[in-house]
């Protein structure tokens, strides 16, 4: 789900592209009136050309991120390069520092203590990468070949990290139970693919929000061949010894007891545990070697845990 400040972004972008699609409607309509055309003409392919830019840069928006280039020159203009000491792996862009998307400020999603004692500024305000999103683009970077022969299941793929995948040429199929853009229709707690199907598979942050967490496990592990790796991460509570499941059939209920409007459980430090009584060989991404200006903290909300796991299907 967008936050506010991410709505307010993409309402700028699209503010962006018109004002811009302006400059030449606004040239052909001088040219039209210095040739005395037809003031009815005159709006007519002016509003035309506008049209065509517009729909022009709103395809090369979408297959180039036309959008976000031109935004992202602008920064560098504003930000020269000695000021830039953040990086973002995901998009591959230097930052004079990452964004607070004020997700506090939205109380009808979430819940402002959870983000109280928390560091705010972690959103790459190009890609929207959070630092998980970073943290799991750096093991990538480390695991490119592993990636390049892996038959890879992607559950509610992030903007951020398609970004990684499309750049380094990295095939992935994507899925979900909603999302109309990804290339397979699939419920987690339910997949419906044959056994061992696949060499990988990655859900980061799914496992909240579905039926039952124990049900997408068994079949994210069913899918896998034998030896197949299952990244997954979710939130963690530090105060939780295990995961809390209590019913909360209403969106303040389930903002109360987990901190956001569609979450339904909230783990806790016995995770890697956890995991590893489905039928996994379980370890955690070491952050000890992720770059500070990767920012690979907890954030922005307290249960936004950098813990990624990478687990090896054991065989019984």
């Amino acid at each position: 789900m967008r936050s506010a400040a991410e709505r307010s972004k993409q309402l700028r972008n699209a503010i962006l592209a018109s004002v811009i699609s302006l400059i030449p409607a606004g040239i052909v309509a001088a040219v039209l009136v210095c040739l005395k055309l037809d003031p009815l003409m005159i709006v007519i392919i002016s509003a035309g050309t506008f049209v065509l830019v517009l729909a022009v840069m709103i395809i090369l928006w979408k297959k180039t991120d036309l959008i976000r280039k031109l935004l992202y020159l602008l920064y560098t203009i504003k930000h020269p390069r000695d000021t830039r000491e953040y990086y973002c792996p995901c998009c591959r862009r230097s930052l004079a520092g990452f964004a607070d998307m004020k997700y506090y400020d939205d109380h009808e999603r979430y819940d402002p203590a959870r983000f109280k004692k928390q560091r705010q500024d972690v959103i790459c305000p190009f890609c929207y990468s959070a630092p998980r999103q970073r943290i799991l683009a750096d093991w990538a970077e480390d695991n490119t070949e592993l990636l390049r022969r892996s038959k890879v299941l992607y559950f509610a793929p992030e903007y951020s990290m398609m970004k990684w995948f499309d750049r380094n040429r990295i095939k992935v199929t994507t899925a979900d139970l909603y999302d109309k853009k990804t290339d397979l229709k699939l419920d987690i707690t339910k997949i419906d693919l044959p056994d061992s199907s696949y060499d990988m598979v990655i859900a980061n942050h799914v496992i909240e929000h579905v039926s039952s967490y124990a049900d997408a496990i068994s079949e994210l592990r069913r899918i896998l061949k034998p030896d197949g790796v299952m990244i997954i991460s979710f939130p963690i509570d530090p105060e939780l010894d295990t995961v809390c499941e209590q019913e909360a059939n209403t969106v303040e209920d389930r903002i109360r007891l987990y901190g956001q409007h569609d979450h339904v459980r909230v783990f806790g430090n016995d995770s890697k545990e956890l995991i590893s009584s489905f039928g996994f060989d379980v370890d955690a991404i070491d952050i000890s070697g992720i770059p500070d200006k990767y920012l690979p903290v907890t954030g922005p909300a307290d249960y936004d845990s950098n813990l990624i796991f990478i687990c090896r299907r054991r065989e019984a």
